[in-house]
């Protein structure tokens, strides 16, 4: 599912750069999961196909995300148990192409685009 014709995961990728020298892996989610964009990093580093994720949900590649609601209540925003892991540095574990367990770092942020409520998530291998 492509919503705009410049891909959203590619224009938020800039906001990292300065943390660090490596371009983090870019999921957009919809409100309940579902991934419907990513940059070019997912599909080397997580095995995801550019063009169609929208059949995954992010519990598949964050095992961790089936135990804990994404929004808190009311969905207007990221839970904040989660923004909390990922801002004092809390390593998740990713499953990665072929199935390998990655340890990384999970950045979370809600975007508003055309009245709909996403969720980025930017993943940075620990």
């Amino acid at each position: 599912m492509n919503m705009i014709s410049e891909n959203i995961a590619e224009l938020y990728d800039s906001r990292l750069q300065p943390r660090s020298k490596t371009t983090p892996v870019t999921l957009i989610l919809t409100e309940n999961g579902t991934i419907v964009e990513s940059n070019e990093k997912s599909e080397k580093l997580l095995g995801l196909t550019l063009g169609k994720t929208g059949s995954n949900h992010i519990s598949s590649l964050i095992p961790l995300l089936t135990e804990i609601d994404l929004l808190e209540k009311g969905n207007e925003r990221v839970n904040p148990y989660l923004r909390f892991l990922s801002r004092i540095g809390h390593h998740f574990k990713v499953t990665g192409a072929e199935g390998r367990e990655l340890s990384c770092q999970l950045y979370f942020s809600d975007i508003e685009y055309n009245n709909q409520h996403l969720i980025m998530i930017m993943i940075h291998p620990a």
